[in-house]
């Protein structure tokens, strides 16, 4: 495809956002629904862009011949889908269909996202490995767990330490008692339409729609579960729910943002190379151009760090808040099969094809003491 071509098409989901937002503008204004002429429009401005994001998609995927394992799975996965369809699944991958025609994505072992394999054509690394990016956690460099069974895997815990001590000598019990700490999986599903447009024009183009789609939606719903300070419905919540450490803001930014980090470590909390900042973006932009001192010249955020620590943003943690933790107390696991339904029959009306992911998520934070929050200090009269 050439620029220009891709200029034109860019330009042409410039147009069509643009009618969706005036479409909503219009609606609002008059407080009444699409007529069915505009909800036919909105359908077809709907494939269309679609369709010249899919073009654009393949024309992304640089490849120079069928060696290319992404496109080789990717062709292989809308077989599957294909062979779903028609209830006839090439022999090759019926392993990955059971009885319900539906794809299951197992891990042959308790993995974590450091030792994602390359098996044709989906597996739950597929998932994992670029979910595990949109987290702050793969930032700081902690693993998820995936394809757990039972229970919580415990290779490395930053907070057990050993104690040197002489013969005979009892030992205190260590603050993180292993045993007592059982998973309670959280099922998580989401829905994701696919035009048959698509299914058409595939060469590999149906797979990373699903895979991107799922990913987006559910590192959404893992960072609003991590990082909110309320417990998100049918959750024990995350890391920010009552951490050990609540501090008010003086007004004096940087000896508050010190201030916090220092008030966690004092916890007793073995620091690691996980240790962060995490904040809004509004609060992200405040830092930055906030003075350390009347004389440095220096912000309080300087090169994407506090004081040597990086600053993450996320949304969720709200605005008006810096949190600070040591990740490695935080456990994020994926726990069994991943199972995908593939219904190209319900919505057949839409010409679209359906899949529907279901799996199970927990998350717990280790020790409260790893983490805390500075709150902005409330107006006056509020």
């Amino acid at each position: 495809m050439t620029r220009k071509e891709k200029i034109k098409m860019r330009d042409r989901l410039k147009v069509i956002n643009a009618r969706f937002a005036e479409m909503d503008i219009l609606i609002t204004k008059d407080k009444r629904s699409l007529t069915e002429e505009e909800n036919k429009e909105k359908d077809d401005l709907k494939n269309e862009k679609q369709s010249i994001e899919l073009r654009l998609l393949q024309d992304s995927i640089s490849v120079p011949g069928e060696e290319n394992t992404t496109l080789t799975n990717a062709r292989a996965f809308d077989e599957i889908v294909n062979g779903i369809a028609k209830r006839n699944v090439p022999e090759e991958y019926r392993h990955m269909v059971n009885e319900d025609m539906n794809i299951e994505l197992r891990a042959g072992e308790v993995q974590n996202s450091g030792s994602v394999g390359a098996i044709t054509p989906l597996n739950i690394g597929t998932i994992i490995e670029p979910l595990e990016k949109g987290l702050i956690l793969g930032k700081v460099g902690v693993k998820m767990q995936y394809g757990m069974s039972g229970s919580w895997q415990f290779p490395i815990v930053a907070g057990v330490v050993a104690s040197i001590v002489g013969e005979d000598v009892a030992i205190s019990d260590s603050k993180i008692n292993i045993d007592k700490i059982t998973p309670s999986p959280k099922r998580v599903s989401l829905k994701i339409p696919v035009t048959y447009q698509a299914e058409n024009r595939s060469a590999g183009i149906i797979m990373p729609i699903v895979v991107n789609q799922m990913v987006m939606g559910v590192t959404r719903t893992l960072n609003s579960w991590m990082f909110s300070q309320t417990k998100q419905a049918g959750t024990e919540g995350g890391c920010f729910v009552e951490p050990k450490t609540e501090l008010t803001a003086t007004g004096n930014a940087w000896k508050d943002a010190l201030a916090l980090k220092g008030q966690v470590m004092s916890t007793g909390i073995v620091f690691d190379d996980t240790a962060a900042y995490v904040c809004s973006a509004t609060k992200y932009a405040e830092l930055e151009s906030t003075p350390r001192d009347a004389g440095s010249g220096l912000m309080v955020i300087e090169n994407g760090k506090i004081n040597g620590y990086p600053v993450f943003m996320t949304e969720f943690i709200g605005d008006g808040v810096l949190g600070f933790g040591v990740f490695s107390y935080m456990l994020v696991g994926q726990f069994g099969t991943m199972r995908f339904v593939v219904d190209p029959f319900t919505q057949a009306d839409k010409d679209r094809i359906v899949f529907t992911l279901n799996t199970e998520f927990d998350m717990l934070p280790l020790r409260k003491e790893a983490f805390g929050i500075l709150k902005d200090k409330a107006p006056a009269g509020e």
